[in-house]
């Protein structure tokens, strides 16, 4: 009977080894995986992106806020079906909607010429002044 058990435990003993190393690898993997989660975040950031690329992402900023510029215009400037006809001749006020979405843009667009100045100033300035690292 001991031969017949023998076998037995070394499959226990092999299924045993196999769940270590299963556990192992998923380690190793999870491990990995938060490594390349921190490198993914570090090289995407925005800071990072922008000492990396500054004339490039201070271009599409400027190219943002023109485009988004243009359409907040032209949402808040379209005339309604309603004011088109010359039945109404009082002047026509805009919605709270539009009004609301017009300050927004304007405020949006204000906050990223800003900050895209901004970004521009530090980075011509640590690039003058060599001995500065930021």
């Amino acid at each position: 009977m001991e031969k017949k058990a023998e076998p037995l435990k070394n499959i226990e003993a092999r299924i045993h080894e196999l769940e270590n190393s299963i556990h192992e690898r998923e380690r190793q993997l999870k491990e990995r995986a938060g490594q390349f989660k921190k490198e993914l975040q570090a090289e995407l950031s925005p800071t990072e992106l922008i000492r990396k690329y500054p004339l490039q992402t201070t271009g599409a900023s400027l190219l943002f806020g023109f485009f988004s510029g243009k359409i907040i215009r032209a949402v808040v400037s379209r005339p309604s079906h309603a004011s088109a006809e010359p039945a109404a001749p009082s002047k026509s006020e805009p919605s709270e909607l539009k009004s609301a979405v017009a300050s927004i843009g304007i405020d949006v667009l204000r906050s990223s010429k800003d900050l895209a100045f901004s970004y521009l100033k530090n980075y011509l300035d640590s690039k003058m002044k060599p001995g500065k690292d930021t």
